[in-house]
């Protein structure tokens, strides 16, 4: 179980670590349009750092329920 458990967490870390670039764009993008006045640049990283939110949460909600199917499979 531990194994599986483990082979779990760092699936989530490689993936968080490949997007991580991406959401590091949205926030200096959100950043930048604080001070230009920009509304195209600010509602574009809006929207990048709610589907960003929206990612992780799902990513969390399929990887325990992954985890929750390889328990229920060992017992």
């Amino acid at each position: 179980m531990e194994k599986n458990h483990q082979d779990l967490l760092d699936l989530k870390s490689e993936i968080i670590n490949g997007f991580h670039p991406i959401e590091q764009l949205f926030k200096i993008m959100s950043k930048q349009s604080e001070g230009i006045h920009d509304d195209m640049t600010r509602s574009c990283a809006e929207v990048g750092l709610e589907l960003c939110k929206s990612f992780r949460f799902k990513l969390d909600a399929l990887l325990t329920t992954q985890e929750q199917e390889q328990e229920d499979d060992q017992r």
